[in-house]
Parts: structure tokens; sequence; C-alpha cells
């Protein structure tokens, strides 16, 4: 993961933790890793391949209770996420990575189950930088990467096991839709499992 992408993370991170401090109501944040995927598929039109590789994806969310019916919570939910799936192929690979920043905001409804189980779904959209693949080198091709800009459709679920009043541990599954070819992935759809950390306030 490049510098600047672990700082801006961290930066968010620690907003967020201060903001929670500071004592908003009925709020969480999450923190997870997990593993982001490259699928083996021709660049362009060209001979030239991606192999199957992967790597980490990083995660924080920040959720704030906006209404409750019954037991149910509905929570505006931002996110910030950096995939990075790795990258290989079947020609050298010069100075590229696919690292990527997706942020997005939406809503989660969570639903407890038992006492210490809650499921939740979420549903959201925005905006994110991914890197893609590119041939050089004429008769001796290498595998570099560009960098674009799109935006973003995000869903997905998880389960979070409470373990005190204060902490949880939650484990969460991510389809992230962009455009076709980024992020080393040949169609739209980025699917991101993580398990981490959430703090509740």
């Amino acid at each position: 993961m490049r510098k600047s992408s672990l700082m801006r993370f961290l930066f968010v991170a620690l907003l967020s933790c201060a903001a929670w401090g500071q004592g908003f109501q009925n709020s969480d944040i999450f923190i997870s890793w997990g593993a982001a995927w490259s699928k083996s598929h021709a660049i362009g039109a060209t001979n030239v391949k991606l192999e199957d590789s992967v790597g980490l994806a990083v995660q924080t969310d920040y959720g704030y209770q906006v209404a409750r019916v019954s037991a149910a919570s509905l929570l505006l939910d931002l996110s910030l996420l950096f995939p990075n799936p790795g990258l290989k192929a079947n020609v050298p690979v010069g100075r590229a990575n696919l690292v990527g920043l997706v942020m997005t905001a939406g809503l989660r409804v969570m639903v407890p189950v038992h006492s210490r189980l809650s499921f939740y779904a979420l549903s959201g959209g925005g905006w994110g930088s991914f890197g893609y693949p590119v041939v050089t080198g004429g008769d001796s091709p290498q595998v570099s990467t560009n960098t674009t800009h799109h935006g973003v459709f995000v869903f997905g679920g998880g389960a979070d096991v409470r373990l005190t009043r204060w902490f949880s541990i939650r484990g969460d599954l991510r389809d992230v839709v962009t455009g076709r070819e980024l992020g080393g992935v040949p169609g739209r759809h980025h699917l991101l499992p993580s398990c981490g950390v959430a703090f509740h306030h």
C-alpha cells in the first residue's frame, strides 16, 4: 500500500475515533482487514494476461444511528476502503500496483437476533480511485498501471458479535460495483470480505 494511501486511512480513522470520543450517541466505528483479488484475464487487445493474485484490503466505517424501529436500527454508514489486490502477469511487471481508494456513503440496517448477535445489510454509493493495467515496451512487453476515477455502488452485509458493551467483532462482505477492468478485475464486481473490531458508543 502506498504511503499516501496509508496516511489517508490513518487520518480518517483518527478523526472517527476523536468524534466517537467526544460523545456521539448510538454510533460505531469498524476497522477491518481482508482480502482483495486480481483475476486472470487478457489486458485489452493484447496477448498479455494478468494472473490470479491476492492482496490486502483495509477498511474503516463510521456508523451513526438515525432511526430505530422496534429492535432494528437504521444507521448512516460512511466508509473508506483501500483495496490492494497485488499484480502478477505473464510478462515482467514494472513499478506498478493496483492499490485503490473507495469512499462511500449509505445506509445500514442492523437487526439483533440474540443479545450478543446482530446481522446487518448495507447499501450506498460514492467515488473511487482505481489502478488499471496497461502494456508498454513494444517487442519486450511490460505491464505498468495508470489510475482513473469512477463512481461506485456498494452493497453487502455481515454479522456483529458483541463482546462487551463497548466492543464487538464483525465479519463483513461487500461488493463494490464500478467500471470494467479496474483494479485487476475484468468485470464490474469487486467482492471484498473482511473481519475486524467495532467500537460502540
